[in-house]
């Protein structure tokens, strides 16, 4: 290797470290959505019949979580909170204002920083600690058969094309409305 490659190599090392999450972190934003877990199957809980799994989507699925580069920017770890309902089981609105009731508690009972925030298609959470991060919480369910059909016809495997999920969206046409018309994501199918 030449002087200048080493140079090059030690530099990347240097920016890598400086934007990567730290462990700590990362095991931390880990307990926190684990937690959030927890709470929703609670006998309390107004979701736990539907059994809810919360699991991370984005960056910290992909274990590509990026440092803040300002003080004043926070950490954003993106969560699915997927429920086993029927898409005509309820609305967008429905399913969001269900999970919601449900995020609002937990901010409650764990002395969030502020209250759950809404947000177009997610539940925010602020935390006041050490570590400056938000958890963006997407209410979900699984998509039906017919859709996830179309999918593998359209060439999508069927064991990831299963994987996809009807979200909320306060600005989808059909957001109040029981309906089939939901948006839909495939953040475990994507990882995969």
């Amino acid at each position: 290797m030449t002087r200048n490659t080493e140079h090059m190599s030690d530099l990347l090392q240097i920016l890598i470290e400086a934007l990567d999450i730290p462990p700590s972190y990362y095991r931390k934003a880990a307990d926190r959505y684990k937690s959030l877990g927890t709470w929703l199957h609670r006998e309390e809980s107004a979701v736990a019949g539907f059994d809810p799994q919360v699991y991370p989507q984005g960056s910290f699925r992909y274990g590509t979580v990026i440092r803040p580069l300002d003080k004043n920017e926070e950490y954003d770890l993106d969560l699915v909170c997927e429920l086993a309902l029927p898409e005509t089981a309820q609305s967008q609105e429905q399913l969001k204002n269900l999970v919601g009731h449900e995020v609002k508690e937990y901010a409650e009972a764990n002395g969030m920083k502020e209250p759950a925030k809404e947000k177009p298609r997610c539940w925010r959470l602020n935390y006041a600690d050490d570590v400056s991060f938000h958890m963006d919480i997407l209410p979900a369910i699984p998509e039906e058969d017919a859709f996830t059909t179309l999918l593998v016809r359209h060439g999508v495997p069927k064991e990831l094309a299963d994987l996809s999920v009807a979200i909320t969206d306060k600005r989808h046409p059909m957001y109040s409305d029981i309906s089939r018309e939901w948006p839909c994501s495939n953040p475990r199918g994507f990882a995969q």
